[in-house]
């Protein structure tokens, strides 16, 4: 499609593929902006199921208006296959991301203070997102987290969508990643807030060790791990982190909801609390140096 015109939108290359989409860079010819165009891949425009969960997406984001959530412009199709017009972002998404790096607790907990913005916006309007992982979260070069792929989003205020609370498309199977679901979601209960904390906790403790809490050697394996064992403590893998981040995460991986974050504000605070932590040991650490105008020895050595 790299070249062809689609609506007002000159496609110009491609950026990316996943099961839900084929993604696009695309200049607007009406206004002076580059978008993202997401179509629904050919073998799945035929699929109804496929189909309505595009057409929510796109329903689900015209609600959410948030600098950590990818914007939509509008939703149109072209030859029978329905696209998303969206912001384009220049940067990569987390998973890439920590693929290149090894987090500093600073930006570790910067990147989860702004995951947790954009799902506060997004609960505060009654939505989850059901979906939380590295794959969806971006990283733009400025810094700026971006929480993209709405797909399998529920409203879990609406009464229409309380007729279906196990929330799947697929009868006796949860649809998501099965690393970073809840316990309520692989059990196809009910849903609210607390299971987007639960799958935020497992990016976090990701971030933080380079390992996923739950990890079997097959999904079935996974999924017993998720619903019945504890990980390994995050300061084990990982002892320069502080002891409030492993508390935070064990707090929003508990098995049931009721023993995680009620609210962001609460979670948030927490993760002040934990940031103000790390930089104090570092003070602690070389601040004394620094008094006394000596630089920390570790970093350099006097002549």
């Amino acid at each position: 499609m790299v070249g062809s015109t689609v609506s007002h939108y000159r496609i110009t290359g491609r950026l990316g593929v996943g099961g839900m989409g084929v993604v696009y860079a695309a200049q607007d010819l009406r206004l002076p902006r580059q978008v993202a165009l997401k179509f629904l891949p050919d073998e799945l425009v035929s699929d109804p199921d496929a189909t309505r969960r595009f057409e929510r997406e796109a329903q689900t984001l015209s609600l959410l208006n948030h600098a950590n959530i990818c914007t939509i412009f509008e939703i149109d199709s072209h030859e029978g296959r329905p696209f998303i017009a969206m912001e384009r972002l220049e940067g990569s998404n987390l998973k890439t991301y920590l693929a290149r790096r090894t987090l500093e607790n600073d930006e570790l907990l910067d990147i989860s203070l702004q995951i947790v913005d954009g799902l506060d916006a997004a609960h505060s309007k009654g939505v989850t997102h059901r979906d939380v992982k590295p794959g969806n979260i971006f990283i733009v070069e400025s810094g700026r987290v971006k929480i993209l792929d709405f797909g399998l989003a529920r409203r879990f205020r609406s009464t229409v969508e309380s007729l279906d609370p196990m929330g799947s498309t697929i009868p006796g199977r949860p649809v998501g990643t099965v690393n970073y679901m809840a316990p309520e979601r692989i059990l196809q209960l009910p849903l609210d807030p607390r299971c987007d904390f639960f799958s935020l906790g497992v990016v976090m403790y990701e971030m933080a060790t380079g390992r996923l809490p739950f990890a079997g050697a097959s999904p079935a394996e996974t999924v017993k791990n998720i619903l019945e064992h504890a990980p390994i403590p995050l300061t084990r893998l990982s002892p320069a982190r502080p002891n409030q981040l492993e508390r935070i995460v064990a707090r929003l991986t508990a098995k049931h909801a009721d023993e995680r974050y009620e609210s962001a504000s609460q979670l948030r605070k927490d993760l002040l609390a934990a940031r103000q932590e790390g930089r104090g040991r570092f003070w602690r650490l070389f601040g004394g140096q620094f008094r006394t105008g000596r630089p920390p020895g570790r970093f350099w050595r006097s002549d």
